[in-house]
């Protein structure tokens, strides 16, 4: 973290000149070892040590997933054979060919996207989640535990396993409890845990406090951490009024890990700048990732809005914001078997893997019912898309019975698209309410 407290006391002018040494760095490493790069940069006659991000076109996920194999860096990098090695493996602590970390989730976009790093892009990107985490006490663990998807190669519990690696375990003492779990069995396992830090999506921690005021859950933790969702003032107030401690508040995504954290105690919010690169709109967000060298993501177009500070009120070369907007979705809720309103996370269902699978959506018919409809790749044939359609079913029915709510219903409706809301222009990833 040397460098980072050493980037702290930079003026905005060294900052950006740091950041575009780091980004002509990756540009050269590119050009030599992507063909996607290699030719932007020909058909744009762009010069690799004068260049800039804007000489650069946009990379949507599409773009990603489209060109995927030409963007990566390592010929031993494929779309399929990383699709195969997430059909496979459900354990987020095995690496595809024993070198690489993978990624997946649909997002906010409901479009599946695939990302992957080295050891060494994994490092820089988790380095951030220390930057103000306390240091544990000598001679006795810290206790974290993480409300999240653990059952796959999803971005919280790979973040969270590394601190159960190498030296790390020594210090923390980690708890991942599913997401999907039932609720009672989740806060059971708390109050035995009891954590020094709770971390989560904005949606389950603010459950847990009400469960917390309810006496139900009984913890007493030091520090709060938020993360994947927006989080709005009054339910960092009602978290920390619950919980007796200080929510901070964190921005991070599968792509280019934390971007940003509030501080204890404030509302607004950092942009880690070190190692990435915005390009702030009124509508979306360019991110121009500058540590991973395994899939280059130069100007990466994001959903989420970004709304700057208009008084900088930090000594700090890094861009504050108020918040993020447009990462907040609906947690559909059902009626388990034991006649029990129970809620499934969208970041469970946003994190469905299924090979051929390109977009989908949970459309909610009732309280025990609903329809989830899916596109396929176009080049899928009719048995691959049978066998999606079966890997869909299955998945579907892991993560209903996994909440006791396998007498919920489904049908699964193929369809050529899923259009974005003509109102909000943006993509609900579940729609309906109920």
């Amino acid at each position: 973290f040397s460098e980072y407290k050493k980037n702290q006391k930079l003026s905005r002018t060294d900052l950006e000149a740091m950041q575009l040494r780091k980004f002509r760095k990756l540009v050269a490493y590119a050009s030599q070892r992507s063909p996607y790069y290699a030719g932007i940069i020909k058909t744009r006659s762009i010069n690799i040590r004068t260049c800039q991000p804007q000489d650069f076109p946009l990379l949507t996920k599409s773009d990603l997933m489209n060109n995927f194999d030409n963007i990566v860096t390592d010929r031993r990098i494929t779309k399929n054979a990383i699709s195969d090695f997430l059909q496979r493996s459900k354990d987020p602590r095995e690496l595809f060919l024993d070198k690489f970390y993978v990624i997946h989730t649909s997002g906010t976009s409901g479009e599946v996207g695939i990302f992957v790093f080295s050891k060494e892009d994994w490092g820089r990107g988790m380095a951030q989640l220390g930057r103000f985490r306390p240091m544990p006490t000598p001679f006795r663990r810290y206790k974290i535990a993480l409300m999240a998807a653990t059952d796959g190669h999803y971005a919280g519990v790979s973040w969270q396993n590394m601190m159960r690696e190498g030296f790390n375990k020594y210090c923390f003492d980690v708890l991942p409890i599913e997401i999907n779990s039932p609720l009672p069995q989740a806060i059971a396992n708390l109050n035995e845990f009891q954590p020094d830090s709770l971390g989560g999506y904005a949606t389950i921690i603010k459950i847990l406090a009400e469960k917390q005021r309810e006496g139900v859950l009984k913890i007493s933790p030091t520090d709060i951490t938020s993360g994947g969702e927006v989080l709005s003032n009054l339910d960092k107030a009602l978290m920390e009024a619950s919980f007796g401690c200080p929510v901070r508040n964190i921005y991070a995504c599968s792509e280019n890990h934390v971007m940003g954290t509030s501080l204890a105690g404030k509302t607004e919010m950092h942009l880690w700048e070190d190692d990435l690169i915005f390009e702030l709109h009124t509508d979306h967000t360019i991110v121009t990732n500058l540590y991973n060298f395994t899939l280059p993501l130069i100007r990466y177009r994001m959903s989420d809005v970004l709304v700057p500070k208009a008084q900088k009120n930090s000594n700090w070369p890094y861009t504050e914001i108020e918040g993020v907007i447009g990462r907040t979705e609906n947690s559909p809720k059902f009626i388990n078997r034991d006649g029990v309103e129970d809620f499934i996370s969208p970041h469970t269902i946003n994190e469905i893997f299924v090979p051929g699978v390109m977009r989908f959506q949970m459309q909610l018919t009732g309280k025990a019912s609903f329809r989830f409809a899916v596109c396929f790749n176009s080049s899928l044939s009719p048995q691959k898309c049978s066998e999606a359609v079966s890997g869909l079913q299955n998945r579907l029915y892991e993560i209903l019975t996994q909440k006791r709510m396998d007498n919920v219903l489904f049908d699964i409706v193929v369809v050529d698209d899923l259009p974005v809301d003509p109102k909000t222009r943006k993509f609900q990833l579940i729609l309906g309410t109920n």
